[in-house]
């Protein structure tokens, strides 16, 4: 059952969530832009380093799901971010030194990756505990706030080359510690303890068998596993790479593109706010979310003029945004109260864990045949595996009750 909470919880959770994606905007556009732009690196080595950061949510991510059932989660989340400070530290020590170096982007990369492995699933799980209203609506509600406040991060990047990279790390710090402070607001000391402790190992493995037994949560889990390996890559390695190698722009043009992309996110989602019905089939929507972005894909490969790239990164966006609500809606309101936070993490393991391996093969791809030809082979893959998405599940029949905002 989740807590009773007042409206002021949330609003600090909402708060915490948003101080966390202005720091990890700028970490979007930052962390590529420094090996591809400074550094000059080739697409191989842009998707190795894109990987580093990424894989340790293939590694940890489920560890961090079974903790999080385990802890007071706003004095643990406090500590998490704080542990932030540690590889921010370290670069802003090397950058003033004059010791930046592709190696040791690989590990600021990972210890990134590595600390926000064990933070997604936490704050995700936080989030039941703390909504002051309809869950449905609340994670539309964060959904926004998100991606409202990563694009202020994307644009806080475009000052890369005004203000230095030392000053936007010493920003990315401070926002991280505001946003421990105010999850650990959302959840003061003696509320949500957690309950008696279970075997790690056992509970993985339940929350593992709760979803493979679930018929929809499985054909979910799946189709969020092939966007998160089709489109992260495209997303985190050919973008900055189509910025240099075809339009032969800055930091600035693909922090545009991040905040184009957003926009898109957040305009789907205000649409889908004042959608008084909701969608009856939400797993149809999301079949047909990944097939229209499977289209765009293969519309940036013809080479694009710049008016018609920015719309159609837009467009882009709004078939992710929705389709990033739905499926952390589904997740939600379809897994075992019993189970949330272990499939919680399954769905962040199935959406984030694929990306480093994406992002890999993306790298190795734009190496072998180059950037447009790239976004052709993932996009015409993604029409096919959105294609088989129609007999799966997801696509045959409707959720147990609607998933529609109140």
């Amino acid at each position: 059952m989740r807590e009773s909470s007042g409206p002021g919880r949330f609003q600090f959770y909402l708060a915490g969530l948003g101080s966390s994606a202005v720091a990890m905007g700028l970490q979007v556009v930052i962390f590529p832009w420094l090996v591809v732009g400074v550094l000059n690196e080739p697409a191989d080595r842009v998707g190795l380093a894109q990987m580093a950061v990424m894989l340790p949510n293939l590694l940890l991510i489920l560890l961090g799901g079974a903790l999080s059932d385990n802890r007071h989660l706003g004095s643990y989340l406090f500590r998490l971010y704080l542990l932030y400070l540690l590889p921010f530290g370290m670069m802003f020590i090397a950058v003033n030194s004059g010791y930046l170096s592709y190696q040791l982007l690989i590990v600021f990369g990972a210890s990134y990756g590595v600390i926000t492995a064990f933070i997604q699933p936490a704050r995700e799980s936080l989030l039941s505990q703390v909504a002051s209203e309809d869950l449905q609506r609340s994670v539309v509600r964060t959904t926004l706030v998100q991606f409202a406040a990563q694009s202020l991060g994307y644009l806080s990047a475009g000052l890369f080359d005004r203000i230095g990279l030392s000053m936007l790390l010493i920003f990315q710090m401070l926002m991280f510690i505001a946003a421990g402070l105010f999850l650990r607001a959302s959840q003061p000391a003696g509320v949500g303890l957690p309950k008696g402790r279970q075997r790690q190992s056992q509970t993985i493995t339940a929350g593992l068998r709760a979803v493979w037994h679930h018929a929809r949560l499985r054909a979910l889990m799946l189709l969020v596993g092939a966007t998160g390996f089709l489109g992260f890559g495209v997303y985190l390695v050919a973008m900055p790479l189509m910025t240099r190698e075809v339009y032969g722009q800055s930091a600035v043009f693909y922090a545009a593109l991040q905040l184009s992309f957003t926009a898109g996110v957040l305009l789907a989602n205000v649409l889908y706010l004042r959608l008084s019905g909701g969608f009856r089939q939400p797993g149809r929507v999301l079949v047909i979310s990944l097939f229209s972005r499977g289209l765009i894909m293969l519309l940036i490969a013809t080479h694009l003029p710049v008016n018609l790239l920015f719309p159609a990164v837009l467009v882009w966006g709004m078939f992710s945004g929705i389709s990033i609500s739905l499926g952390r809606m589904m997740t939600h309101t379809e897994a075992p109260e019993a189970y949330r936070s272990r499939v919680v993490s399954i769905y962040q393991l199935a959406f984030f864990g694929t990306a480093p391996i994406g992002a890999w093969v993306t790298g190795q791809l734009i190496s072998a045949q180059g950037v447009l030809d790239t976004f052709a082979a993932l996009g015409a893959l993604t029409l096919l595996v959105a294609s088989l998405g129609v007999f799966s599940q997801l696509w045959r029949s409707p959720a147990g009750k609607p998933v529609e905002p109140q």
